[in-house]
């Protein structure tokens, strides 16, 4: 009898010391886990309790075709990369990077008939006393064609053509005057002339006036004002008859 006990009780010691190799095993996996935690907590990595939280400092970027006078659908570029497009006010606004200091260096990409800068603008960011502001920067893109308004004052010169590169741009009216608008290039010089070949105008001098200008980077009205006179035609001499011999 006992030793039928001691054999019915052996296999239950050894199931229990099977039972145990598990727990143990568990045990040293939790173990290896919570070291690689604190590993990966150590490099920052991968550990979102404690860990500083960042937020993109914004950058604002304003661009004028003229002081004043903001542009809209400027690209802005980095890297190649469109980051911005300027809106109705002429204003973009950035979210480049999350650390002060960083500098970038950003190209700026006009609209056609506009002149894009040569030089990048360069941002470094930074975060401002005032939580509701932001760092400004500027750029222009100058216009590639000015407007020129011509207004012509000529005494004396009714119904005359204005002309522009041989042709005609416009006439004067009844009292001499007339106005016309040309789309010139910064820089550039252009003339007019008021043509006198009619046969209505050829006792007018001087003959033929031209009018030269240059046209600065902004828009412009030049006056066109000769001064002519009207030259009176020369009658021909009487004819003086001598006396005629009686008789013949």
């Amino acid at each position: 009898m006992t030793a039928a006990r001691s054999a019915a009780t052996a296999p239950q010691a050894s199931k229990l010391r099977v039972d145990r190799r598990p727990a143990a095993s568990a045990t040293a996996s939790a173990y290896l886990v919570a070291s690689a935690c604190v590993v990966i907590c150590t490099w920052g990595v991968g550990c979102s309790s404690g860990a500083a939280q960042t937020t993109p400092l914004p950058v604002t970027i304003a661009v004028e075709s003229d002081p004043g006078a903001m542009l809209e659908g400027v690209k802005i570029t980095y890297a190649e990369k469109i980051v911005g497009v300027t809106g109705p006010d002429g204003t973009a606004q950035l979210a480049l990077g999350e650390h002060e200091g960083q500098s970038f260096e950003l190209l700026i990409r006009c609209p056609d008939g506009y002149r894009s800068p040569a030089a990048p603008v360069t941002v470094a960011l930074r975060r401002l006393a005032d939580p509701t502001r932001t760092p400004l920067y500027k750029a222009s893109c100058r216009p590639l064609a000015r407007n020129v308004v011509v207004a012509v004052t000529a005494d004396h010169g009714p119904n005359l053509p204005v002309l522009y590169l041989g042709s005609e741009v416009a006439r004067t009216d009844a009292s001499g005057a007339a106005h016309l608008l040309l789309r010139i290039a910064p820089g550039e010089q252009f003339s007019l002339t008021l043509d006198t070949n009619a046969k209505d105008a050829e006792a007018l001098r001087p003959r033929n006036p031209v009018a030269t200008f240059t046209v600065a980077d902004h828009d412009e009205v030049f006056v066109f004002d000769p001064h002519f006179t009207v030259e009176e035609k020369r009658r021909a001499p009487a004819r003086i008859r001598g006396p005629t011999e009686l008789g013949h």
